[in-house]
């Protein structure tokens, strides 16, 4: 099983809705704008947050995030076939570990 993180549009951009949290730490990064400024704002989240899961990035017109109604997180199991097979609640608040966890062991024992 391969475990991807998918990078979307900005949640919390300096030019848009914005958080204290970002304000208190200065996480301040306009919305990007064309691809490379995504792919460079996605770099700069996988430095500081110490990703190390490959990193996917949405298009600029947000295919990802509006088909799977990403924003803003999401955790999803995708089976063999290709289809959903686990979707949580919208993250992070209606992240439900064990579910996913379930979900994922599911799929490896099919």
């Amino acid at each position: 099983m391969d475990f991807y993180l998918v990078y979307i549009q900005e949640i919390h951009p300096a030019d848009g809705w914005q958080v204290p949290a970002n304000l208190n730490e200065g996480v301040l990064y306009e919305q990007p704008t064309t691809a490379d400024d995504r792919a460079e704002m996605a770099g700069v989240c996988m430095l500081n947050l110490k990703f190390e899961m490959p990193m996917l990035l949405d298009n600029m017109d947000n295919e990802v995030d509006l088909k799977y109604a990403a924003l803003p997180e999401r955790l999803y199991v995708i089976g063999p076939d290709g289809k959903v097979a686990y979707r949580s609640e919208m993250g992070p608040w209606g992240f439900d570990a064990e579910a996913w966890c379930a979900a994922i062991k599911t799929q490896v024992s099919d």
